[in-house]
């Protein structure tokens, strides 16, 4: 049932998130539309083109307060094209070159269009967060403005600490902690207070939603960092050994690093074309009990966020089951890998 209803409401939102965005992306000026919809892969060249997770969040939240799904739909949105406008840059920023499984969108258009059409995102998701419609109450919209403003500046605060590190050989497990509740916790704990918000909900009730939401940001990100180096490449759609590769700098690398002189010395070492190097780090990182760690900590705090959702969400919701349905299935990876 509440996967028939997810299912039901990703199509009708995506059918209106593409409408929304097309429409804002005038014909005449040459080459936004179309890059636009290569972008989010609606011109049939991607087969995937997002999970939508966050603006789910935030339809699913509000649905569960009480409110009418489509009603959240302009503000659901506006989240979701913020974002893309941080995956575009980033792609710029990081030099990646594939996105949902095709060429990122500087790889076709150059960096000058695609730092453009990121910009412009950026603009049109201000434009529909800032505008929307009457059924809600001027205080409760300026309140759910001003935290989409606030998440806004947090993403792009996260993203400078994510470049600064990169020059950098090593930071604190604390210091990473503390860049990805910025860079990627903090839009889904928008996507869940901008929702009790646009209901009128108090600011206790809002922050103890947008609590869960970082949580839910915290345990997706470290799973992803889990998945960068232990996922299976066909499901992730990257390489495993990039992050390792690359030196990313992700919580398996940063614990090893911070607790390790062994694994730092095969940090600074040059890869090798065999992979060897790459197979040693992961045994060590196995044989150190971080592979494990990594499991846990992303464990704990899915389970928090659904403890939370339990407590302060009517569990007899239908929405309210979905939310809690889509919570399990994105950390299905986590959950599974014993």
């Amino acid at each position: 049932m509440t996967v028939n209803l997810i299912s039901d409401l990703r199509k009708n939102f995506e059918k209106y998130f593409q409408g929304t965005v097309l429409e804002n992306c005038p014909s005449q000026i040459l080459g936004l539309r179309d890059s636009v919809a290569y972008h989010f892969g609606w011109d049939g060249s991607a087969s995937v083109s997002g999970k939508r997770l966050r603006p789910l969040f935030l339809i699913l939240t509000y649905a569960a307060l009480g409110g009418k799904p489509e009603d959240a739909f302009q503000a659901a949105s506006a989240l979701e094209i913020f974002h893309n406008f941080t995956l575009i840059h980033d792609d710029i920023q990081d030099h990646g070159e594939t996105r949902h499984g095709h060429p990122a969108l500087w790889t076709k258009v150059g960096v000058p269009l695609a730092i453009n059409i990121g910009d412009y995102l950026a603009a049109l998701s201000q434009h529909l967060m800032g505008n929307l419609p009457f059924i809600f109450p001027f205080a409760d919209q300026k309140k759910a403005l001003d935290e989409f403003q606030d998440a806004a500046l947090a993403v792009i605060q996260g993203q400078q600490l994510d470049i600064q590190y990169e020059k950098v050989d090593q930071i604190s497990v604390e210091e990473y902690l503390a860049m990805i509740r910025l860079k990627t916790a903090r839009l889904f704990s928008a996507s869940f207070s901008i929702a009790a918000k646009l209901k009128g909900s108090d600011e206790e009730y809002a922050e103890k939603l947008k609590q869960i939401g970082c949580d839910l940001g915290l345990g997706f990100q470290i799973q992803d960092d889990y998945l960068g180096i232990w996922g299976i490449s066909e499901e992730t759609g990257k390489s495993v050994s990039t992050d390792l590769s690359t030196r990313k700098k992700t919580f398996p690398a940063m614990t090893g690093l911070t607790n390790s002189e062994a694994f730092r010395q095969l940090w600074k070492q040059k890869n090798q074309p065999d992979g060897s190097l790459m197979r040693e780090m992961k045994a060590f990182l196995e044989r150190a009990s971080i592979r494990e760690d990594t499991i846990n900590l992303s464990r704990v705090y899915y389970i928090e966020s659904q403890t939370s959702l339990n407590q302060l969400l009517p569990v007899e919701n239908r929405y309210a089951q979905a939310l809690m349905s889509l919570v399990t299935s994105m950390f299905a990876p986590i959950l599974a890998d014993s």
